[in-house]
């Protein structure tokens, strides 16, 4: 499937818009990240930047930027059932 894009400012960037077509044949979705490179011949290729699956540790800290987390202990006095803590 080959089709044709155009080169438009937008801003102070310039950008193409990428047809539904191609789009839906690389599963290409809204906010999905990709990698750009430049061969020899100077073709552009886009691939798409892996996301974790969900579930694993990956996924769960894909978002975390590395702020500290601080909690304050309280004591809650004496025990009154069978808490085992």
């Amino acid at each position: 499937m080959q089709e044709v894009a155009v080169v438009s400012q937008w801003g102070n960037s310039k950008g193409i818009r990428m047809p539904a077509g191609i789009l839906r044949k690389a599963q290409i979705d809204l906010n999905d990240k990709l990698f750009f490179e430049v061969d020899e011949n100077r073709r552009i290729i886009l691939s798409r930047v892996p996301t974790p699956k969900q579930g694993t540790l990956e996924y769960l800290f894909k978002d975390y930027n590395g702020e500290t987390f601080q909690a304050e202990i309280n004591d809650l006095g004496e025990t009154v059932g069978n808490e085992k803590w």
